[in-house]
């Protein structure tokens, strides 16, 4: 966040005159300084402690060197330097917009035309670095700043010729983990071109998807990862797939050079030429920062982020004249340069130091997320996602995410909008342990006033007591075991029918659609609760109703449901119903398959997932599938959904997954909920019980809740039909909840 200059910091470094201060980093401080000329700039500064230190100061001597020996528009230009200065100082171009990191973690992935001028561009960067006879060796989501014309590669502190060896060790990582080449995992190995492209590649995956291509977590945990294991590209547009599987490339030989990666990107089919991007901001006669040049937008970003950038720029380019620093009696620094970094926001802090704390973090003042206010005045309300966007189900995650940042985006969009919505996303990687401590940190997050998730029962039910404790509303989208609904708290939300709804449709459709006569029903005991409440309910529909059922349970040490189906086959089921996961529903889909059976086969939610239909192959083919999300692209979609379905095309390339727009539906009911709220009443407990005591008509549902336990009332809607067609599920439309006559 930006601060002002403290009572210890200079005026004045080698004429430039400090605004304020940016950062500090290892080495030492970075300031938003005015140049004599009166451009404005990021001046880097090595502290007096370290200035003595003959490594540090060869590293900041190589960090000048680099710049210089770098002409391209691509890099965030060298303005003047003095390494040999009592204490060293270098001042780059201040770029005022987010770091790639940040704008990712605020905005989610960038779009494919985006993710080519992104790519293009930083290529043609380590094209010039390379010519130059340089390595970057720390290319990485945080070191990329995003302008209204293009990124800019940042900070060179590491970068050196492949012959420098005089400040590497062996066994020493040079680096960030999870972005390192395989080759430099171990340290103490010379840097080669090679290693930048697959750097970027890893940035390509992680803009692309909203992942690291080799997750989180420990250190030595990342290197193994990207020395041994294959990259996570799942959600990478197929039209980048190809290009950036060869930057990760394990073998240095394999991967593409950095011209040939600005190639094989290309520029831009669309828009008006970019212009030259080296343009420096300079102060005109009042003191207010303009462009020596002004550039044009051409669009290369999508409009949340353009905005973005734009009130970035606003905030920390519209300066005010500059009076020297007043120093009182106390030593304190103070006077108008003080006041005024007080209200500057902190756009410039962000950027140029690579990264920072978040734009709605920084802006709020930890009264309940109601006090806070973006650079266009308007207070910030924070949704937060908890989500596992990097385990087991992250595609259901990221589908969340998605559909969460859509909604955000689309309320955002409308000027008249009494407030601006900001996303905060934590991720639990789907582990029970993680999901406390990912709670716990929304928690502390005053400006987030409801939170979307978790992604399974177990991760939501780690998490309720942290929520309920802050009384802070917890909606659970994907989520259905009824227990979320027994715990008794006060916040939670289950957005979702439960999973002893589902066996009523199965029933109907197996009635009705399919004639079945008698049922054979498996509970995986694999699949714990889950199979447990869609079996047992089944079994006692059917014998409520008087319907012949022949219920199994199997073993989870089982691999094979031999003897299940024999029983089926005694006692005449003509149909069958799996109450368990996606895995091991394809081994029962293969043996039905190998027994000429044909009777219908059915599931819940848990087989909705497309590793059931890569392992079962051929056998999948006519399952029915029952569960609580649609198809929004279909053409039996409800009002709405074509209208959402094609705007997430747009912003992620790809139709939308499962619980996407099911997400944005809850989001936009939380969104309602505040603003009729008002200002006045925007806090935790209020906003769960209205929550709990409002309806809200979404594109998938109609949402009411139990006052008392928080689960959606059912009335008919938001359950649906899938089947099995052509190796793929194709949607067929809201269930019917009763036999036709």
């Amino acid at each position: 966040m930006t601060e002002p200059l403290l009572a210890t910091d200079p005026a004045r470094i080698a004429g430039h005159r400090l605004l304020g201060r940016l950062g500090a980093g290892g080495m030492g401080v970075v300031y938003l300084a005015r140049s004599p000329g009166g451009t404005l700039v990021a001046l880097k500064v090595i502290q007096a402690e370290y200035a003595e230190d003959g490594a540090f100061r060869e590293r900041f001597r190589r960090e000048a060197d680099a710049a210089r020996r770098t002409d391209s528009p691509w890099v965030a230009g060298l303005v003047d330097a003095g390494p040999g200065a009592v204490q060293p100082w270098l001042a780059t171009v201040f770029v005022p917009g987010p770091s790639l990191a940040e704008a990712i973690a605020a905005h989610g992935p960038l779009p494919v035309r985006s993710l080519r001028v992104l790519g293009a561009r930083l290529a043609e960067a380590l094209r010039e670095l390379h010519a130059a006879g340089l390595v970057h060796r720390d290319v990485k989501p945080g070191n990329v700043l995003l302008a209204p014309d293009g990124p800019r590669l940042i900070d060179f502190g590491v970068a050196r010729g492949p012959e420098d060896t005089s400040l590497t060790s062996t066994g020493v990582v040079v680096g960030t983990p999870g972005y390192l080449p395989p080759e430099q995992a171990g340290g103490g190995v010379e840097p080669v071109p090679a290693g930048d492209v697959f750097s970027l590649g890893c940035v390509l995956a992680h803009a692309a998807t909203g992942r690291p291509p080799f997750g989180t977590g420990a250190a030595d945990g990342l290197l193994y990862r990207t020395a041994h294991d294959a990259p996570d590209l799942e959600g990478l547009p197929a039209e980048l797939a190809e290009v950036v599987g060869r930057c990760l490339a394990k073998e240095p030989a394999r991967r593409p050079t950095a011209d040939d990666l600005a190639d094989l990107l290309g520029r831009p089919t669309t828009g008006t030429p970019m212009p030259d991007p080296r343009v420096a901001w300079r102060a005109d006669a009042d003191g207010t920062a303009v462009p020596e040049e002004r550039a044009t937008d051409d669009g290369w970003l999508p409009e949340p982020l353009v905005r973005l950038i734009a009130e970035r720029s606003a905030a920390s380019l519209a300066l005010p004249g500059v009076d020297d620093t007043e120093v009182d009696a106390e030593g304190k620094a103070g006077g108008p340069l003080r006041r005024r970094f007080l209200l500057l926001g902190v756009g410039a802090a962000a950027v140029a130091v690579g990264g920072g704390a978040a734009l709605w973090a920084a802006l709020s003042d930890g009264d309940g997320g109601t006090g806070g206010a973006s650079a266009s005045g308007k207070p910030v309300r924070t949704i937060g996602l908890h989500a596992d966007l990097s385990g087991d189900q992250r595609t259901v995650g990221r589908a969340q995410e998605r559909g969460l940042r859509l909604a955000v985006a689309e309320f955002n969009a409308d000027a008249r909008r009494p407030f601006t919505l900001a996303v905060r996303t934590v991720d639990d990687g789907g582990d029970p342990g993680r999901s406390r401590a990912a709670a716990a940190e929304l928690v502390a997050d005053r400006s987030v006033l409801a939170v979307i998730g978790a992604t399974t029962d177990a991760t939501t039910l780690a998490s309720l007591a942290t929520y309920d404790a802050a009384s802070l509303p917890l909606i659970a989208v994907a989520p259905g075991g009824s227990a979320l609904g027994a715990a008794g708290s006060r916040s939670f939300l289950q957005a979702r029918v439960t999973d002893t709804v589902l066996p009523f449709y199965l029933d109907v459709y197996l009635r009705g659609t399919a004639g079945s006569r008698s049922v054979g029903i498996i509970d995986d005991r694999a699949a714990d609760a889950y199979a447990w409440e869609i079996s047992s309910t089944l079994t006692r529909i059917r014998q409520k109703g008087r319907l012949p059922a022949v219920p199994k349970v199997v073993s989870a040490l089982r691999s094979d449901f031999g003897p299940a189906l024999d029983a089926f086959a005694e006692g005449g089921a003509d149909s069958v119903v799996f109450a368990g996961y996606h895995d091991r529903a394809a081994l029962l889909a293969r043996e039905l398959t190998g027994r000429g059976f044909r009777g219908a086969r059915t599931a819940a939610e848990g087989v909705l997932d497309a590793r059931f239909l890569s392992a079962a192959g051929d056998a999948a083919e006519g399952w029915v599938i029952v569960a609580t999300v649609m198809d929004s692209a279909a053409a039996s979609a409800a009002p709405g959904a074509k209208a959402f379905s094609a705007a997430h095309r747009e912003r992620y390339g790809a139709p939308p997954e499962p619980y996407a727009v099911e997400t944005y539906d809850v989001a936009r009911m939380v969104a309602g909920r505040l603003v009729a709220l008002g200002a006045g009443k925007a806090a935790r407990p209020g906003l769960a019980t209205a929550l709990r005591s409002a309806g809200y008509e979404g594109i998938t549902k109609k949402f009411a809740f139990d006052a008392k336990t928080g689960t959606l009332v059912i009335d008919g809607t938001g359950v649906h039909l899938w089947k099995v067609v052509g190796g793929r599920f194709a949607y067929q439309g809201v269930a019917p909840f009763q036999v036709s006559a």
